[in-house]
């Protein structure tokens, strides 16, 4: 039922925001170079760098492209729980969660297409401390 498209202009800069905000971590974490990024990701390094500096604002299509590279991998993957970049507004959309029901979070983003979405485990969290966080 939902899709990226039922994400208001607002939500979509928000999110774009806060990954611009945390990219060159997450670029680092993952050891890669602006140049490396731009052959996993499909964004030219310039982009890269003008998003990374703020002098260009990252677009929605950018934020898809690195939310699937950085959600495979363990390390920028929690991190993007952690800095409240991957929440659980953002699994409803990536992952057509009715109304009333909760997202997967062992999946992250599927991929596009007829294919299956592929599923991504994080680690077992504690179940009290998620309750005390709502």
């Amino acid at each position: 039922m939902k899709n990226s498209a039922e994400l208001s202009a607002a939500e979509k800069k928000h999110y774009c925001d806060r990954l611009t905000e945390e990219l060159v971590e997450l670029r680092k974490r993952l050891g890669q170079t602006q140049e490396e990024l731009e052959a996993i990701s499909g964004i030219s390094r310039v982009t890269l760098s003008q998003i990374e500096s703020g002098r260009c604002r990252m677009s929605w299509l950018h934020f898809a492209s690195l939310m699937e590279m950085f959600s495979q991998n363990q390390e920028t993957k929690e991190l993007l729980f952690v800095r409240g970049i991957l929440d659980e507004r953002l699994l409803r959309v990536y992952q057509h969660v009715r109304p009333g029901e909760r997202p997967e979070y062992n999946a992250i983003v599927p991929e596009p297409g007829p294919v299956p979405p592929k599923h991504y485990l994080l680690p077992e969290e504690d179940e009290g401390a998620e309750e005390e966080a709502e």
